[in-house]
């Protein structure tokens, strides 16, 4: 038998998001970053979880303005953490799940 060349898997295209989705993210995401700056300078006020709204809100509307949040030393790895925690989609890790009995 000879191996025929499989075509390859066609990939589910992505629906875009709506023209007024798209605003409302964009202005949550703007809402949410400038009320963590605001946090970052008056005692007792999160940064992290504002930061961490504003990350969600860009990631389906503009991915490159995430790039800048993620890279910042002190906020960067805890958005990281965030984003890779499983509920959100974070790869799941691999190892041994058996149980000793």
């Amino acid at each position: 038998m000879t191996d025929a060349p499989r075509p390859p898997r066609e990939r589910p295209t992505r629906k875009g998001l709506s023209r007024p989705v798209h605003w409302a993210l964009d202005g949550l995401g703007v809402a949410l970053f400038a009320t963590g700056a605001v946090g970052a300078f008056v005692p007792g006020m999160p940064t992290t979880v504002f930061w961490i709204g504003a990350v969600m809100c860009f990631l389906k509307t503009r991915p490159h303005a995430v790039r800048p949040l993620l890279r910042t030393p002190i906020i960067g790895p805890a958005i990281r953490w965030y984003l890779r925690w499983r509920p959100f989609g974070g790869a799941r890790r691999r190892g041994n799940t058996s149980r000793k009995a």
